[in-house]
């Protein structure tokens, strides 16, 4: 149990502490702040174990906060999940039908090449929706 909650050190030389209940990796700002039982918990284990009061943690996501959040990340790399299985549908199916096959696969090779630069021109539009959906937090001293 113990090398399970050891601290994984960052890049930038933070730690990125583990719950001790679920063994979940998260940012310092994702704990319930304590001594004892609330010592390195992680704010959804203190809520279902009734540790710490919704009303206590402010930066708790609810179930359509979470939603949301999930289909905005969703919605981001969706694209590199269609752009394989047109490849597939092309070489198994169309690239035979003439001249349909040479039209899908010119718009296949335009999709392949866009889909990166798309990814990086919405980055920021994609990070403004994820701060617009994340709970105002101010982190309690010593913590």
């Amino acid at each position: 149990m113990l090398e399970e909650s050891r601290p994984i050190r960052l890049t930038r030389g933070e730690l990125m502490p583990t719950c001790r209940h679920c063994l979940g990796t998260f940012t310092r700002d994702q704990f319930i702040h304590g001594n004892g039982p609330r010592a390195q918990v992680c704010i959804r284990c203190a809520v279902e174990m009734k540790i710490a009061t919704e009303e206590e943690v402010a930066n708790l996501y609810s179930e359509k906060l979470r939603n949301a959040r999930l289909s905005l990340v969703a919605r981001r790399y969706s694209m590199f999940l269609y752009i394989p299985v047109l490849w597939t549908l092309w070489g198994m199916y169309i690239s035979s039908v003439d001249p349909w096959g040479l039209y899908f696969l010119l718009i296949l090779i335009g999709l392949t090449l866009f889909a990166p630069a798309w990814f990086f021109i919405r980055s920021a539009h994609f990070a403004g929706n994820m701060a617009r959906l994340t709970p105002e937090y101010e982190r309690p001293k010593g913590h």
